[in-house]
């Protein structure tokens, strides 16, 4: 039997992953940007898939793989390849709910990364120009004040 990733919404309006007999892929968004899709399938008493970062967010794989590590299930494994920005993973069944409940952690975290991250490029970009105003008004009024 086949299986794939299924988005679950839940009150908060967040995406989690579960694991289905539906023909539907997981994809993870901020905003209407996908930065994750995960694919999966029942091999057994294993589920095996892949997880794989969407053209732009293929730099959050690093960070990925770091969260993971920081305390993955006995069950879950997981093998890296970063030149196409993606990762392979295979857990037991009998661990589905603890796997999918730690990937789910780990992808609003990411989320959570991306979101950060255009904030600041925001801020930056607010920083810029405000420093390239304050030059402007500078220049104009060292150039009033000696003319």
């Amino acid at each position: 039997m086949s299986a794939v990733a299924q988005i679950l919404h839940t009150e908060l309006n967040s995406n989690s992953w579960t694991v289905t007999a539906s023909p539907d892929l997981a994809q993870f968004n901020v905003g209407e940007e996908v930065i994750l899709k995960i694919f999966s399938q029942e091999v057994g008493n294993q589920m095996q898939g892949m997880c794989r970062f969407e053209r732009g967010f293929e730099q959050l794989l690093p960070l990925f793989r770091g969260l993971i590590l920081l305390g993955k299930p006995r069950s879950l494994s997981l093998i890296y390849d970063f030149d196409r920005a993606q990762a392979f993973f295979t857990f037991s069944q009998t661990e589905k709910r603890e796997a999918v409940r730690f990937v789910n952690q780990i992808i609003e975290l990411l989320k959570k990364e991306v979101r950060f991250k255009e904030i600041l490029d925001k801020v930056i970009e607010n920083n810029n120009r405000f420093r390239a105003e304050q030059s402007l008004l500078n220049s104009a009024l060292h150039t009033a004040v000696w003319d």
